[in-house]
């Protein structure tokens, strides 16, 4: 994958500066929008009923548990988990909206000792989550995890990844599937991890284990042998970075000898030899397999400031989803990618908006610089987050799915050469049922430099 300038990868952790959780489920914490938030039940006591949901090893209550109320932003099914995210022996309920239920999911352990649950979520509806403990007074901190399917970005390269649940699927399937799959015109192919951030960011995405990404090796390469060499990325970069599970160690050829069936393709694996988390070699064909991971690589942007917690909070209560600007009237908010290349030269750029409103205006603007530090500043229903020297580049009609395109020739107008940096945003009018009221709402950012 290309590298891109940091912006700051603390970015993606904002969501856990303040919540950890309220002891009574009457005074819930509210939260809001996807990603990671902290829970600490070190000092909780019990409140809550028993439920049939929750019934696991002869116990069926939640002990030392604490409550967020979390309000959904769109429908759809919804996870929360703690694995990989604490070292508490979790047991978590999800209600649906009520002290007194119903429990729409309960679990104890999924991966290890800790938990995962779904449920169907409608937007606008408020789910009431119970983090709590197997047994009295094994509380402690860690964190859980919100994930509405949709692809995340990692702040720091701008990627996209997504989990996609394919049980049993053998990992030349699951490489042409991935490469069969976009996200807001961006092709997929299997993850390829190149740094120790990426490596993080991905294990932190929840329900890992056992999932391809896009390593394998080649036998035909001068430095193949069993088990260590000739392993490759699909895309073609180098495997500069390593993570291989310690404990086992891997990669092992199952046993470090030959085989009929050799073990060329890469896995994630999670709690597994007394290591949390690290790939293994597998068999393409193993049936174990849960899934694999699609990277949805955004060029050479870095795209930041989004309204979904991770920058400067959404100026109502209003926060977008994973990567977007704040909600707009449809309950989603607005996103901005990129196409074609950073040439200035070739001047073939062009910029994609999604999730905005069919037949209202969309004015794609640039700056020369990021507003906050990059978080950006309240404006209207949403967030400023170009500013200094600003360029309107031209106003669009989103069609009937809310998207719409600018360019190529933005150059032209923009007036950039090689070396240079922008920031791009697209402001847009929402004038039926504004959430905030002003009738306006903006995209997030994103930041180019330019090449020759």
């Amino acid at each position: 994958m290309r590298r891109t300038l940091l912006l700051g990868a603390a970015l993606a952790l904002g969501a856990l500066a303040s919540a950890q959780g309220s002891d009574s489920c009457a005074t819930a914490q509210v939260i809001g929008g996807t990603g990671l938030f902290a829970f600490d039940n070190s000092a909780a006591t019990l409140d809550g009923v028993p439920d049939p949901l929750c019934y696991s090893f002869g116990n069926s209550d939640v002990q030392d548990d604490v409550w967020f109320a979390w309000t959904a932003a769109a429908s759809g099914v919804i996870t929360v988990d703690c694995c990989g995210l604490t070292t508490v022996d979790t047991k978590c309920a999800v209600l649906d909206g009520s002290c007194a239920g119903p429990v729409l999911d309960c679990n104890d352990d999924s991966c290890g000792l800790q938990s995962s649950l779904s449920f169907a979520a409608t937007a606008g509806n408020t789910y009431l989550l119970r983090i709590g403990t197997f047994a009295v007074g094994g509380g402690g901190t860690g964190s859980l995890r919100i994930d509405d399917g949709s692809p995340a970005q990692y702040a720091a390269n701008g990627h996209y990844y997504q989990l996609v649940d394919a049980p049993g699927l053998d990992w030349d399937s699951a490489r042409l599937a991935a490469e069969a799959m976009s996200y807001m015109g961006l092709q997929g192919h299997l993850a390829t991890i190149n740094d120790a951030g990426e490596d993080t960011f991905i294990s932190q995405l929840g329900g890992v284990h056992k999932r391809w990404v896009g390593g394998f090796q080649n036998t035909a390469s001068p430095s193949f042998a069993e088990p260590a060499g000739g392993w490759e990325w699909v895309t073609g970069e180098p495997m500069s970075y390593l993570n291989w599970n310690a404990g086992c160690p891997e990669p092992n050829n199952s046993c470090g000898c030959a085989q009929a069936l050799p073990e060329d393709h890469m896995e994630l694996i999670v709690n597994v030899c007394g290591v949390a988390y690290g790939w293994n070699d597998a068999l393409t064909s193993v049936g174990t397999s849960s899934g694999y991971v699609v990277e949805y690589e955004a060029g050479s942007g870095i795209y930041y400031c989004f309204g979904d917690g991770t920058a400067t909070a959404c100026p109502c209560g209003n926060p977008g989803g994973s990567g977007e600007g704040c909600a707009n009237s449809s309950g989603a908010g607005a996103k901005l990618t990129i196409a074609g290349s950073v040439s200035a030269s070739a001047d073939d750029l062009v910029m994609n908006g999604a999730q905005l409103l069919p037949g209202q205006p969309g004015l794609l603007f640039s700056g020369l610089n990021a507003v906050n530090g990059g978080n950006g500043v309240v404006f209207g229903d949403g967030l400023r987050c170009a500013g200094g020297t600003v360029l309107r580049l031209g106003v669009r009609v989103p069609n009937a799915g809310g998207t719409a395109t600018w360019g190529p020739g933005l150059g032209a107008i923009g007036g950039w050469g090689s070396g240079d940096t922008r920031r791009f945003q697209v402001w847009y009018r929402d004038p039926g049922g504004s959430p905030c009221g002003s009738n306006f709402n903006l995209s997030h950012g994103v930041e180019l430099v330019f090449g020759p």
